[in-house]
């Protein structure tokens, strides 16, 4: 009797050690994907909107793009998404995506990026001039 509880416990460490690696199951609730914001771009001709580049990185140590259509889940606290909406969806092309943000004049906002139960956040301040810090306010 003994035998087969030493088994049952070996083979459910064997288990356990392999949830813990790279490419494993996600039994223990680790993160699939790695979200990183790339790029805040203020346009000369449009100083009141701002271009935020998304990248999605998935597989081994988080190596590789996401596949092309991953979609994400964008929102910002503050202001609204072309559209017209504080929420907006978007889509992976290459691991990355695109989305406009319309600043809503002199305040501190945060916008974030959720991929299948992965967020990511970035906090932004749009001074009285209209610049861009990003970052803690």
């Amino acid at each position: 009797m003994k035998v087969r509880w030493c088994v049952l416990l070996g083979g459910f460490s064997i288990l356990l050690a392999t949830a813990c690696g790279d490419g494993a199951p996600d039994l223990l609730g680790h993160k699939t994907s790695l979200i990183q914001f790339k790029r805040v771009t203020l346009a000369s001709d449009a100083p009141d909107r701002a271009e935020i580049e998304i990248e999605v990185r998935t597989g081994p140590e988080f190596s590789e793009p996401a596949p092309d259509d991953t979609a994400i889940v964008v929102e910002t606290s503050f202001g609204q998404f072309e559209g017209g909406s504080p929420r907006v969806e978007t889509v992976t092309n290459g691991g990355r995506a695109l989305v406009t943000l319309v600043l809503p004049g002199a305040t501190n906002l945060t916008v974030s990026a959720a991929v299948d139960g992965t967020e990511c956040q970035l906090a932004m301040t749009v001074g009285r001039d209209g610049s861009l810090r990003i970052g803690e306010p």
